[in-house]
């Protein structure tokens, strides 16, 4: 693999830009381990003071896993430390939730066009979708199982997308609002009738998809988070 010798004032940023350009372009993948910190210090021509500083940063990132006493490793990009850190600030306002919910409606409604084109190659996954619909109806007064399975359905069903931005998006935005007050599956789950309700659109969902009809996906998806909303 490549590296480049690193020679401008902001140095911490210039070592993250071309980790993260290396994993993009395949030179490192997850998983892999990076060279020593006196090796890649040198390898980039930085100070190793630099150089932690920068892991430090994809640390928080998500972007590497150090583990102590077996060295730096590249993750599968998990945020959610990040999130965690940057959450507080994001809930602050008290609109930002309801932005976050509109904002992953748009996400879905757009992303499920990709699902109904990738469906003939998505078949095991859809047979994934129909046992989570029959588990989600056979625990429909087990709130903890319903809010499981909902995030099992949506999880596999945009696996189908095929996109693996549209994936990480939707996962991060799913990771902050399942952790703000207001939004809680199980909280909505807990009453029968909104957990039927919340299977009827997900079976919807479903039949759409079979049917590999966009415009009927779409409204499902829409009148879905329409119900989210109105439950919180």
């Amino acid at each position: 693999m490549e590296i480049k010798s690193i020679q401008t004032k902001k140095i911490y940023k210039n070592i993250v830009e071309q980790i993260v350009y290396l994993i993009r372009e395949g030179s490192l993948k997850c998983g892999d381990k990076l060279p020593p910190e006196r090796t890649l210090a040198e390898m980039l021509n930085v100070s190793r003071a630099s150089l932690r500083e920068a892991l430090s940063v994809m640390e928080i990132m998500g972007i590497v896993d150090i583990r102590p006493g077996e060295g730096s490793f590249v993750s599968d990009f998990n945020v959610q430390p990040f999130l965690s850190l940057v959450l507080p600030l994001l809930l602050k306002e008290g609109s930002t939730e309801d932005d976050l919910i509109e904002f992953r409606m748009l996400l879905e409604i757009a992303g499920i066009q990709l699902v109904i084109k990738n469906a003939d190659s998505n078949i095991d996954q859809l047979n994934e979708l129909k046992e989570i619909l029959n588990e989600m109806e056979q625990k429909i007064d087990d709130a903890d199982a319903g809010a499981r399975l909902d995030v099992k359905f949506h999880s596999i069903l945009f696996s189908m997308s095929n996109n693996k931005v549209l994936i990480k998006v939707l996962e991060y935005i799913g990771f902050i609002l399942e952790r703000s007050v207001k939004f809680n599956r199980s909280v909505i789950l807990q009453k029968h009738d909104k957990a039927r309700d919340i299977l009827n659109c997900h079976m919807n969902i479903y039949d759409a998809i079979l049917k590999r009809d966009m415009a009927l996906a779409q409204q499902a998806v829409e009148k879905h988070f329409e119900l989210v909303h109105k439950c919180m």
